[in-house]
């Protein structure tokens, strides 16, 4: 007798309810077993290596748990139904090793996709490489390869199913044309993002402005069609990413120095002194160990003012927070008004001068003109 199934096994399906009722209790024990097993196994190894700097391993320990014991019980249930198949002689049933590929292939795809976002989330918490670690480059790595996964595994999906892959190609190529001018801004924010990625401008946390707009803000997100930044009022401003590669963008969190550009005035008074305040300004800044030495250091006079002489503080502050560069400055300028005090000069503060020009007196007022009269 020619049996279609090809296991021997199978062979004991012909020999009464009992016989094969008796098979499916071995074989669904076998695969509780093996089911428990293999979570037991995967949940004790990844257990010990989250004490170590393994993120890759854990993560393929974890993603492979649950697909692999579903992996078990799709070959319980497919051996069950082609026994039952060769008992009963279903015509549904035939559709079951069409069925099983499929399910496979879905079930693969959920393990590389829970080993990729796995890997991705233990990278960011380990501390492995973590001097080199760019969150930016891995994150576009993480959704490359999640987007690659699911076109193979479509293409799979659909080659298994009987579909013809080179028809829905050339489908897609005339079709392809049609949606890509409908979504041409679309399209182009995707680019876009993926210019970001690429070219990375700015990174996650780094604060940016954008010029010609009003979008100015730290960034808290960058996405495939756009970037979500938090402006100085903590609101957030979602900005496309085709804008990205059509304007300049500013990145102060990559500044090297911070540039200190101050006028003080001093009043007209003290001009004869003014040689002697701006040596010793200089003198103070080119010590000042905040001060950049290989940047320029200009203590000069730069114009007469409505009410004062004007002198130009100019140099650069070694720091990169805005909140370091004012508290630099106000050391310089507080200083400055010291020297200005030591020579007894002072502040200008803005002052009018009037001058009035009195009309001529008479010869002769009030007692004058009575004695004219007489």
């Amino acid at each position: 007798m020619e049996w279609t199934t090809g296991h021997w096994w199978v062979n004991l399906s012909q020999q009464g309810a009992l016989a094969w009722s008796g098979q499916v209790v071995v074989v669904v024990g076998l695969a509780v077993a093996a089911s428990w097993l293999i979570r037991y196994l995967a949940a004790r190894l990844a257990q010990q290596l989250s004490a170590h700097n393994t993120p890759y391993f854990r993560a393929f320990l974890e993603a492979f748990r649950l697909p692999a014991s579903l992996a078990v019980w799709l070959m319980t249930a497919g051996w069950i139904l082609r026994v039952t198949q060769g008992m009963v002689n279903l015509p549904l049933l035939e559709v079951i090793p069409l069925l099983q590929r499929l399910v496979f292939i879905l079930l693969f795809a959920w393990f590389l996709l829970r080993f990729i976002s796995l890997s991705y989330h233990y990278l960011r918490l380990s501390d492995f490489r973590k001097s080199s670690f760019d969150s930016s480059t891995a994150e576009v790595i993480y959704k490359l390869l999640q987007l690659v996964v699911v076109i193979a595994i479509a293409l799979m999906f659909l080659q298994s199913a009987g579909i013809s892959i080179s028809g829905l190609l050339a489908f897609g190529g005339v079709g392809g044309l049609a949606v890509g001018l409908a979504a041409r801004d679309m399209l182009a924010n995707l680019f876009g993002g993926l210019t970001l990625y690429l070219d990375r401008p700015f990174r996650v946390g780094e604060k940016i402005r954008i010029l010609g707009t009003e979008v100015e803000g730290w960034v808290e997100d960058i996405g495939w069609r756009k970037t979500r930044v938090r402006n100085y009022e903590r609101q957030p401003i979602y900005v496309p990413n085709a804008l990205f590669g059509n304007s300049a963008v500013v990145n102060p969190s990559r500044v090297v120095n911070r540039r200190i550009r101050q006028t003080v005035g001093l009043r007209y008074e003290d001009r004869s002194v003014l040689p002697d305040i701006m040596e010793r300004l200089t003198t103070y800044l080119k010590k000042h160990q905040e001060i950049d030495k290989n940047r320029p250091i200009e203590v000069r006079f730069v114009a007469y003012g409505a009410s004062s002489l004007d002198v130009l503080i100019y140099c650069f502050a070694v720091c990169k927070d805005y909140e370091d560069l004012l508290r630099i400055q106000e050391q310089v300028l507080l200083k400055a008004g010291e020297i200005i005090m030591a020579f007894g000069a002072d502040i200008a503060f803005p002052t009018r001068r009037l001058e009035v020009d009195w009309p001529a007196e008479k010869n002769s007022v009030g007692s004058t003109g009575k004695d004219t009269n007489e």
